[in-house]
Parts: structure tokens; sequence; C-alpha cells
């Protein structure tokens, strides 16, 4: 495995401006980039079809980590084809959400870097340079689904603390009214 540097720079040199997604079948995509790294062929490696995804976005998401993976310097070892399955099912639409314009992942270097990580992660693979704690520990100060997860937490942390101050303010005012009513 190379440094993540130069996975990085491989998502920021995604030639999208020769690709028409609109016409674009991933599955021959898909096809190509798994037989270019394991010479097995003449079958879709996939149990599932993603040819079916019209969603411009997430298709440019296909696009970017397929060109990841074909990258002949890439390095990247053999991984689980049903691992990379489940994750271009499951975990490419929740980012594809999270970051709704595609050439953020091509053109913001932490984009760029959080794509890599979270794909490396699922696959259980390690940049050169890197041990496991320090990979997850960047890794999850980049990711958008944990940022995404703590603002939720902060609002409701302030909505918890309005409530209360709310509750304690009518209690003075309850207090002050009925103190008043006595005198």
């Amino acid at each position: 495995m190379l440094e993540i540097r130069h996975y990085v720079k491989l998502v920021l040199n995604t030639p999208f401006h020769q690709v028409d997604l609109g016409s674009l079948s991933l599955d021959a995509l898909w096809f190509d980039v798994l037989f270019s790294r394991t010479k097995e062929g003449k079958f879709f490696p996939f149990s599932k079809s993603f040819d079916s995804i019209t969603n411009l976005n997430l298709k440019a998401i296909h696009v970017i980590l397929a060109s990841l993976f074909f990258d002949k310097e890439s390095q990247i070892p053999e991984f689980p084809k049903e691992t990379l399955l489940n994750y271009l099912t499951n975990t490419l639409p929740i980012l594809s959400d999270l970051v709704p314009k595609f050439d953020s992942w091509t053109t913001d270097s932490e984009r760029a870097e959080e794509l890599v990580r979270n794909v490396f992660q699922t696959l259980n693979l390690l940049p050169q340079g890197e041990t496991k704690e320090y990979f997850n520990d960047r890794f999850r100060s980049i990711d958008s689904r944990e940022r995404t997860r703590i603002l939720e937490e902060t609002k409701k942390a302030q909505e918890r603390a309005k409530e209360i101050l709310r509750q304690m303010k009518q209690k003075e005012e309850e207090e002050a009214a009925s103190k008043y009513n006595r005198e």
C-alpha cells in the first residue's frame, strides 16, 4: 500500500470531464475494474446490478472509486468483492446524500481523503506509514457522518437546555404569582 496522499491525489485527479454520467454503465465500469485487478471475468462480478442508478451524484462517486481501484500504481491489495458490493450498495448512497455535489470529492482534499479512508476502513486496508489508531483518529476527524451525528447531538442538547430554562422560568413565574396572591 502507498501513503494516503497518493490515493487522495488519485481521487482529486479523477477525469470527470471525459465521462458522460447519464449514459455510463456502472456494471461495465465495475466489471472492467475488477477484471483488470483479478483477470477473472466473463460474468459481472457482483450479485446486484448498478445500472439502475439514475442519481448522477451517486454515479459520479462510483466513477471516483472505480478510478481509484483501476489505477495501476495504487497497490491496493485483494479484498472481498462482497464487502465492496455491500459498501457500494449501502454506504455510497449515504455519502451521496451527505455530500450532494460530487465534485466536492474531487476538488476538496479533505473530502477526497474522507472518501479514501471511508472505503479503506470498510475493506480493512491500512495506508503505508499509518497505525490503525492514527488511521481511525484521522478518519473520525474528517468523517461527514460523524460530523452530522455530532451536530444532531449538539442540536438536541441545545433544545434540552432551552426546555429546562423555559421550565425554570415558568416555575419562577408561578412562584412569584403564588407569593403575590398570598400577600
